[in-house]
């Protein structure tokens, strides 16, 4: 299905000039799409504990709680591993401990005493939880075990074994926190930009292009935001091999805003949801222009309310950037490859962009999007082996000199015709 309108263009029968446009259209913003997709990534946080406690004067547990996990989106910034990225995504692992600490050690309490102190009064029962929490024992009892994760958008659908990349924080923002900001309505400090970027060991990776900054956009301007929404990730009518395959919404630049840190951001009416945080927001250059930051949602705070939702500037990216002496590169070898691949495709060049396909999956194996162009390109060159753009203006120069050849040689043999009658005619008279 991601390759009909392109598949299209090799029908021998001709299309109507609407049709033909529409195809160019959505082969264009199909190209756009395929040409970064790769580079955008799901990052996910697991925090767990191992908790030892007393419950009272009894003896003392070891409880493991459930550990604590969460997913957002990223995007390459760099081909040696510089991720992209939202504050509030990497928060888990790099904020305070003290939210863990209370949450896991409240579990395991609830597991290990729970039998215990449900023989209590209710007052009593609430009394004797509250002095577990706070007993400095046992909130010293609580080990935490903190991992940052990124995951290629490998494709697990045909066997791939995808291996996460551990990763550290690099740079951070904190996320705008409601509770924090000044009383008399300044502006916080330090600001909360809810930004990150975070770094894998890996080299030869996709990698993203930046727009310079947001002063180069315009209100109205179309733009696509690609990201693992969370609705989508754990959809239970959707395999476990759907997850590494990013979701793309489209939308307009419907407004600009300032925050509170008085900070230009992006309003936007393209889907997004818990998920898509840290997803890239590209304009139709194929440049970043903003990143999924934050939703609309109902007072209760348990709605989202789409089409009202906003974007943190590229501005950002490129100062925290800045700040750890990284600059910003997407034309790394495997970028190259892939985008004359895409490139090469959608001008129906197919031995061209298999060749440019086959040398992207040696530099980087397994991923979702190379690896369905690849084996497309593989069986379009078998049963068409000679198509390809050259042969297709050579045969339509072909039939335009056939023709007109054609109606010449009617068009003469006629006059000719009609010359002889009329001398006939006058050697009649």
């Amino acid at each position: 299905a991601v390759f009909l309108s392109v598949v299209g263009q090799a029908n021998p029968i001709p299309a109507r000039t609407s049709e033909r446009r529409f195809e160019r259209q959505q082969g264009a913003s199909e190209a756009r799409i395929l040409r970064v997709k790769p580079a955008v990534v799901r990052i996910f946080t697991e925090v767990s504990a191992e908790v030892t406690l007393r419950c009272g004067e009894g003896g003392t547990h070891v409880v493991t709680p459930d550990p604590s996990r969460e997913s957002g989106t990223g995007f390459i910034i760099h081909p040696d591993g510089w991720i992209a990225t939202n504050g509030h995504v990497v928060k888990p692992v790099h904020g305070s401990d003290d939210e863990h600490v209370a949450g896991f050690l409240r579990a395991a309490a609830d597991k290990a005493c729970g039998a215990e102190l449900a023989q209590l009064p209710e007052k009593e029962r609430t009394t004797r939880m509250q002095a577990l929490l706070r007993d400095p024992a046992n909130r010293a009892g609580v080990r935490l075990t903190k991992k940052l994760l990124v995951d290629l958008p490998h494709n697990l659908a045909e066997g791939q074994v995808a291996i996460p990349y551990p990763a550290a924080v690099k740079a951070y923002s904190p996320s705008i926190d409601p509770d924090r900001l000044p009383k008399d309505g300044g502006k916080p400090e330090p600001p909360m930009l809810d930004a990150a970027l975070i770094k894998i060991e890996a080299t030869q990776l996709p990698a993203v292009r930046l727009a310079p900054s947001i002063e180069y956009v315009h209100l109205g301007e179309e733009l696509f935001v690609i990201g693992y929404p969370g609705v989508v990730l754990w959809h239970t009518y959707l395999s476990e091999a759907s997850r590494t395959e990013a979701s793309v919404t489209f939308g307009r630049v419907s407004s600009f805003k300032y925050d509170v840190n008085g900070r230009r951001i992006l309003q936007t009416d393209a889907a997004i949801s818990w998920g898509n945080s840290g997803g890239p927001a590209f304009n139709w250059n194929d440049r970043v222009i903003g990143v999924a930051t934050f939703i609309s949602t109902s007072l209760e705070g348990d709605q989202a309310i789409q089409g009202f939702n906003f974007l943190i500037p590229v501005d950002t990216i490129h100062d925290l950037a800045r700040q750890v002496g990284v600059t910003p590169q997407s034309d790394g070898t495997f970028m190259l490859e892939w985008q004359a691949a895409v490139n090469a495709y959608f001008g129906g060049r197919f031995r061209t962009a298999l060749a440019h396909a086959e040398a992207a999956d040696a530099i980087l194996p397994g991923l979702a999007d190379v690896y369905r162009l690849r084996t497309h390109l593989q069986r379009l060159n078998e049963e068409h082996p000679w198509w390809d753009t050259e042969l297709r203006v050579a045969t339509g120069t072909f039939l335009t000199i056939a023709v007109v050849a054609s109606a010449f040689v009617f068009f003469t043999v006629l006059g000719v015709r009609t010359i002889r009658k009329r001398r006939q005619k006058r050697k009649a008279a």
